[in-house]
């Protein structure tokens, strides 16, 4: 570093120049990283290799994949011709995947943290939850992702999307992983008009159903490519049989007071899921019979939406006889009443009831002359 002075008149300058040593590096001259940048860095750094394990066949994941190989001409200078000849090198160099941040699952997920903290649930539902009598509100099959019971299913929700969403979404980008998700939203609540009909329904399990589906998808797709995949088929199965018994179980167990779980969102979310993303995940390497297994969960996919629409039109008596007269006025509470007055007095609705005082005097009241004022449950 030199200092040079420059004097004009009566003032002075002072200008200093920094000289680069040629034998310091870049690395070297640049000031130090801050810490936290580093821990970020390192650690998206591992999260990515992760999900690339999670999601990617070993040829497709980052350092792993080869180039193509380098032709080389080389001229033979010992002949008399001098003829150029060409030499293939295996150039082994590494060809990172692109990744992608994670931003639909992390979007949708402070949203439904934020609304869950922040707006009244009873308003999310009768505004935003499947409503048996409001089936024509269609914006209704897909914003009863934003609504849930309470914080353990909140939570349950959040972070089982969180776990199978994001590697998915840094694999195969945020637009793949949204057409996922809202289908299997959308799926489930198709599924819930046909199955359980009548009954007031909130959360995103079809969408986790959907994302863990998702990965059964991934593994069938590339399973050509996979490495290990009967292992992460027979886990993943495992997982799944386990998930679908313990559901099986909890609504024979609570078959007398009326389990709070919508099998049917379930059912519907896992079967869109894996049927939408059997068309929109990437497929690394195609086969003739993986084109097949595409044009049959495309043509799945149109008959059984084609069959749920019909149903929905068609079979009137299945569903709420004033919800096409627009009679529902209050019908949340309305619903709740009959709810309580017809449920058993083991019932968790009934348990519920008998706790706060304004509810067990409109029961006692109702038991007393046959009438009941207004209800308000939290």
């Amino acid at each position: 570093m030199t200092t040079q002075t420059y004097t004009y008149n009566t003032l002075t300058y002072t200008h200093t120049q920094k000289h680069m040593d040629p034998y310091r590096s870049e690395a070297e001259v640049a000031p130090p990283t801050p810490k936290w940048k580093r821990l970020l860095r390192q650690n998206s750094e591992k999260i990515g290799t992760f999900a690339e394990d999670v999601v990617l066949p070993p040829n497709q994941r980052s350092g792993q994949r080869a180039t193509v190989p380098e032709v080389i001409l080389v001229r033979d200078v010992e002949a008399q011709n001098s003829n150029m000849s060409t030499m293939v090198v295996d150039c082994r160099t590494s060809q990172k995947q692109p990744r992608h941040f994670p931003s639909f699952i992390v979007g949708i997920s402070i949203i439904q943290v934020f609304l869950m903290y922040n707006v009244n649930n009873q308003d999310l539902l009768i505004n935003l939850g499947y409503d048996p009598h409001r089936r024509h509100e269609l914006w209704r099959f897909v914003t009863i992702m934003f609504v849930h019971t309470g914080f353990i299913h909140l939570w349950s929700n959040v972070i089982f999307q969180l776990i199978l969403g994001i590697p998915l979404e840094i694999v195969h980008n945020w637009r793949r992983i949204s057409i996922i998700y809202i289908a299997s939203v959308v799926g489930g609540t198709l599924f819930i008009t046909v199955l359980r009909p009548r009954i007031y329904t909130v959360g995103a399990s079809a969408a986790v159903y959907g994302l863990l589906f998702s990965h059964l998808s991934t593994i069938i797709l590339n399973w050509n490519e996979m490495d290990r995949k009967c292992c992460r088929l027979f886990w993943l199965l495992a997982y799944m049989s386990f998930d679908i018994g313990l559901s099986i179980f909890d609504a024979l167990q609570k078959q007398d007071v009326g389990s709070r779980t919508s099998h049917a969102a379930h059912l519907g979310g896992a079967v869109t899921g894996f049927l939408v993303s059997i068309l929109v995940l990437k497929n690394f390497q195609s086969h003739p019979w993986e084109e097949k297994m595409q044009k049959i969960c495309l043509t799945i996919l149109k008959v059984l939406g084609v069959a749920i629409l019909i149903f929905n039109i068609v079979v009137w008596g299945l569903y709420l006889p004033e919800e096409w007269n627009f009679n529902y006025r209050n019908s949340l509470q309305v619903y709740l009443k009959k709810t309580i007055i017809e449920s058993s007095n083991d019932s968790r609705i009934h348990q519920k009831c008998m706790r706060d005082l304004d509810c067990k005097s409109v029961l006692d009241q109702y038991s007393f002359n046959g009438t009941i004022s207004n209800i308000s449950l939290e």
